[in-house]
């Protein structure tokens, strides 16, 4: 009976340790991981649209021709228009997921439906935000792209990263806890949003 109080004991604080608060402005160290590797990105066939869009950001202006100012916006907001994701500006989900469901790879299939729903909750929260600001649209950047596509483009990401479907996730410690840091101290939109 003691051999089993002492298990128990162990056990709730091993469950207690697991559900501990994180210090957000602290960041669990994880030893040079890469938590990229946590949900395994589906294998997607996009042609030539991301060098099409790697010509068109490389063209931007910048004081440092190695980093394209505004890249980080840029990019996601020409990958949209060029899959036909975004037009005038808005994010069109049926095309979304039209385009994933042709271009992303049978075996990973399953993954479609998760980057969807993550394209709904983030398009969600985000327009939710815009309408509080009372604003239609985020000012438009002095190369012509949009903010609002490079924010989507982080918040599914994010939003995907999260609800990793189980045979695409690596179910390791740092992975674990890095997808519990974030649900902690990193929630909807996943990104600063402008304000206005």
């Amino acid at each position: 009976m003691h051999k089993y109080t002492i298990c128990f004991g162990f056990l709730l604080i091993i469950l207690e340790c697991s559900l501990a608060a994180f210090n957000c402005s602290a960041p669990p160290n994880f030893n040079n991981f890469d938590i990229n590797t946590c949900c395994r990105t589906p294998e997607l066939d996009m042609g030539d649209v991301p060098q099409k869009c790697h010509k068109y950001v490389s063209g931007l202006k910048s004081a440092n021709s190695k980093y394209p100012s505004n890249a980080h916006l840029c990019y996601p907001d020409c990958i949209y228009r060029e899959t036909g994701a975004m037009v005038n500006g808005k994010i069109k989900v049926d095309r979304v997921k039209q385009y994933l469901e042709e271009h992303v790879h049978r075996r990973d299939q399953e993954i479609v439906s998760h980057i969807v729903r993550s394209f709904d909750s983030c398009l969600s929260n985000v327009k939710g935000h815009m309408k509080s600001l009372n604003i239609e649209s985020y000012k438009v950047l002095p190369h012509g792209c949009s903010p609002f596509a490079g924010i989507i483009y982080s918040c599914v990401n994010a939003e995907t990263f999260l609800n990793c479907p189980t045979q695409m996730w690596k179910n390791e410690r740092p992975c674990n806890l890095a997808k519990q840091f974030a649900e902690q101290c990193n929630p909807l939109p996943h990104v600063p949003l402008p304000s206005s």
